[in-house]
């Protein structure tokens, strides 16, 4: 919770700065979810301005960062911070969100936890209910696939964060009741690139 070290465990040893790598042989195949719990809220954010390397974004819309994000939400620059958790941005792909999630303000400039590239357009998100969207998310895929025989989550710890706040993460816990799971809230999610806010789940046949 510390949000500056990650460790992974293999073999008895924790390691940093590391990565631990599983084969599977699977007899049936799997598929993947990708899931984040946001809705649109109709303003559009471009990345004028970035230190990529910093994953810092110094203006939106020609505008200093933080007052273009504050002006879109219609709140102060001072009060945007507090919105951050709540109002990620989302690069759209197909009508999907990739989430950026704001990290914390720099001056007028804003650090987000994944990087944004120069000329990025980005919508702002509003977070919505993870345990509705999640069950939904698993449901289409039973219908699809017949049968869930186990599966992997990999949760942002934003999300989790989230349902500590609502006190539901035995209600989230529960849209996996049938279902051999295990999973890891995670210092950020890859699919086809590292995200924020999203839950990537592998599922086995």
């Amino acid at each position: 919770m510390n949000f500056r070290t990650t460790h992974v465990y293999a073999g008895g040893k924790a390691y940093t700065d590391s990565a631990v790598l599983a084969l599977l042989r699977l007899r049936r195949g799997y598929d993947i979810i990708k899931t984040q719990s946001c809705q649109r809220i109709g303003k559009c954010l471009v990345a004028t301005a970035v230190d990529e390397a910093r994953r810092m974004v110094v203006g939106f819309n020609g505008k200093p960062a933080l007052k273009a994000y504050a002006e879109a939400l219609g709140v102060s620059p001072e009060e945007a911070p507090a919105n951050f958790f709540e109002h990620p941005l989302g690069l759209m792909v197909e009508g999907e969100p990739f989430i950026r999630s704001p990290q914390r303000a720099e001056g007028e400039s804003v650090v987000f936890y994944s990087q944004i590239k120069q000329g990025m357009e980005l919508e702002v998100l509003q977070t919505a209910d993870i345990v509705a969207d999640t069950r939904r998310a698993i449901e289409e895929r039973k219908a699809a696939m017949g049968k869930i025989c186990g599966l992997i989550d990999f949760d942002c710890i934003l999300r989790t964060l989230q349902l500590r706040k609502e006190n539901r993460c035995g209600d989230y816990a529960a849209v996996f009741g049938d279902i051999p799971a295990i999973g890891f809230s995670t210092y950020g999610e890859a699919y086809l690139g590292h995200l924020n806010q999203t839950s990537t789940m592998l599922l086995f046949r």
